[in-house]
């Protein structure tokens, strides 16, 4: 799992490093001075799971950025870095699904009960199910890391490894309801794309440090899904 800071203060950074560093060993970690940097990776395909960002009275299109990162890869977690006042912290001992001035901006009031009501919309999850002589196996879509076809069985692997195996062909798999998560990169590999930490040529790098191949042949096609996978998710 990739995770970034964006801090100027170097004392800061570093120290955020070590904590971070001591709680997730296997995690990735990268430190920017400014938001542009951060930009570059993007445009390359890099996802972060966790971004600590540094904020200040004047970084407004700062959180403008981020929002809209945000938007697109609902799967990120952002952390702020800033001084104000301590109170508002306090709030956030809670999980907060947004935070109003008491002015009371209708906006705000409409933009903080649509993002509640789609917070309840995602949170209803979907399962991936299959019913057949070997019985009726059901798996959160977002629990599949990526699967595999061995033959005439499909292998199904999570984060830790195999999770099962089915009678299932790997082109019957991709048609079930889940595709906007699924791309097939290699003619015995579909990828669910909101576990790609990294796509390099010819290779996957999942957030659990799995590789999988890509064919030459569908390299181009396995790109341009992850960027639309990126600017539609």
């Amino acid at each position: 799992m990739n995770i970034g800071i964006i801090e100027k203060n170097e004392d800061i950074a570093y120290h955020l490093k070590d904590i971070i560093s001591e709680k997730c060993p296997h995690c990735q970690l990268k430190i920017w001075k400014n938001i542009n940097d951060l930009k570059a990776e993007i445009r390359e395909g890099i996802v972060y799971k966790i971004l600590f960002v540094s904020v200040g009275e004047n970084d407004a299109e700062v959180i403008e950025y981020m929002s809209r990162l945000q938007a697109i890869r609902n799967d990120l977690r952002l952390i702020y870095i800033t001084d104000i006042s301590p109170v508002v912290f306090e709030v956030f001992h809670s999980r907060p699904t947004y935070l109003l001035s008491k002015s009371l901006d209708d906006d705000h009031i409409n933009n903080a009960l649509t993002r509640a009501l789609k917070e309840l919309s995602i949170s209803k999850e979907k399962n991936f199910t299959v019913i057949n002589k070997q019985g009726i196996f059901t798996i959160p879509y977002t629990k599949i890391f990526y699967v595999e076809s061995d033959k005439r069985k499909l292998n199904i692997y999570g984060s830790d490894g195999l999770i099962k195996s089915i009678n299932l062909k790997i082109s019957d798999f991709l048609h079930y309801e889940h595709e906007i998560y699924f791309l097939q990169c290699h003619k015995s590999y579909a990828v669910n794309l909101m576990h790609v930490s990294q796509l390099e040529k010819y290779e996957i790098l999942l957030e659990n440090g799995t590789k999988l191949p890509i064919s030459q042949s569908r390299y181009m096609e396995t790109r341009a899904g992850y960027l639309e996978y990126l600017e539609n998710e």
